[in-house]
């Protein structure tokens, strides 16, 4: 579920609240979607800093790979994502507000097609977040023009939480167009939500509690395969009888 909102906090899962915090760091995913009698599958390594819970780089099977550069709080700082099939690098560039990213700075570079070095340096614009206390409530981006004279505003996201910090909806505004899209979703109430996996660009990201998600007519259902921690192993995401995405995760655990 690509969903800036979910993106912007740690990585943890726990043990009974009277033991000590366990760590879950994926390693790895692997991502298989089936659609009739078409199979594809892409792959994705997580790799660390030496000694620290900070990842380093995910290097994905379709010729991607994520940077991640951090600040002297340790703080992400920038994310740069190299795709090398289209000799591109976009960077996503994070500005605080305390503990809360506050915006987002846009830049692109084209890559020289040798040795993949930045020719050129774009800003394409910037993403600002409003929020009721941890929650995003809205988000809204502008886009700068090539010539870097005109700003325009593009996108508005606007989001809504249950009592327990499950997202319920998210509301994608074209403001030129006036169109607009609804994702709602639903959940086991049984189970306390916390953010499984949290990425600091947009891929895939869930909680352990998801039933449903419905997006633009589309209604999905999941199964959950869970390990001993309550993290995800295995996620079934299925659209009717004729399309299944089966996500599986590892981890090592700190």
């Amino acid at each position: 579920m690509a969903v800036l909102a979910l993106f912007l906090f740690t990585t943890a899962c726990e043990l009974a609240p009277e033991e000590e915090e366990t760590i879950c760091l994926p390693v790895n995913i692997s991502i298989t979607l089936v659609q009739g009698t078409q199979t594809s599958k892409i792959i994705a390594d997580f790799n660390y800093i030496p000694e620290t819970e900070q990842l380093d780089h995910i290097t994905w099977s379709n010729h991607q790979t994520h940077y991640f550069e951090y600040d002297a709080s340790d703080q992400i700082k920038v994310v740069r994502v190299m795709k090398v099939d289209d000799k591109v690098q976009e960077e996503r560039w994070f500005v605080y507000d305390g503990l809360l990213v506050e915006r987002i700075d846009l830049v692109k570079r084209h890559l020289d097609y040798t040795y993949l070095e930045p020719i050129d340096s774009i800003y394409t614009g910037y993403v600002e977040f409003e929020y009721e206390g941890e929650n995003i409530i809205e988000e809204s981006e502008y886009e700068i023009s090539a010539g870097g004279h005109r700003e325009e505003y593009v996108r508005n996201v606007s989001y809504e939480y249950d009592s327990q910090g499950n997202l319920l909806s998210s509301t994608v505004l074209n403001p030129k167009s006036g169109e607009n899209s609804i994702m709602t979703m639903t959940y086991d109430q049984n189970k306390h939500p916390y953010l499984a996996l949290q990425y600091y660009f947009i891929g895939e990201s869930y909680v352990n509690n998801m039933l449903s998600r419905s997006e633009n007519d589309f209604d999905y259902t999941y199964e959950l395969l869970l390990n001993d921690h309550e993290y995800p192993e295995t996620i079934y995401e299925k659209l009717g009888s004729s399309y299944t995405r089966i996500i599986n995760y590892s981890y090592r655990y700190l």
